[in-house]
């Protein structure tokens, strides 16, 4: 089994996850990586990038062989130092909410020796937790009339 950390998509209540990671993972517990947590522009994925001293949440799994190649295809992971990489995967420390090293994992970031990536790269993700900031998102783009179906 391989160890993962995902803060994106592939957390619970994202739409990757049911895809890549409900029927076949082992949840590990939620952790911390030490980084920055960005936008890209025309997406809806987050950037994740080793630079910088916030604490981003996620969560970690236990994953096969299988699952860690359908996992590089979705990240577009051509193999390390490939510049055509979306995501780069490195093993990182795994915090708890201290700042306490508490496991090792691997982690996609973004890799911005891609020159694309450079230019697609969004804002600071203030609230470092991707699924806070999707639900944020969609109360702010909600209108007081949306869940009313007769207003008269």
């Amino acid at each position: 089994m391989v160890r993962v950390f995902v803060y994106g998509t592939l957390r619970k209540g994202m739409y990757n996850h049911d895809i890549y990671l409900r029927e076949r993972s082992v949840y590990c517990g939620d952790g911390y990586i030490k980084g920055s947590l960005m936008t890209i522009a025309g997406v809806v994925y987050p950037a994740f990038l080793p630079q910088g001293d916030h604490l981003v949440f996620g969560e970690l799994y236990d994953v096969d062989e299988e699952t860690v190649q359908c996992l590089d295809e979705l990240e577009s992971y051509f193999g390390e130092n490939n510049q055509d990489n979306e995501y780069n995967k490195i093993s990182m420390d795994i915090l708890d909410q201290d700042g306490q090293v508490k496991d090792q994992a691997y982690v996609y970031i973004y890799n911005m020796d891609n020159p694309r990536n450079v230019e697609s790269l969004g804002d600071d993700i203030e609230e470092s937790d991707y699924v806070l900031y999707m639900q944020k998102q969609k109360l702010r783009n909600q209108s007081v009339f949306d869940d009313q179906e007769n207003v008269l």
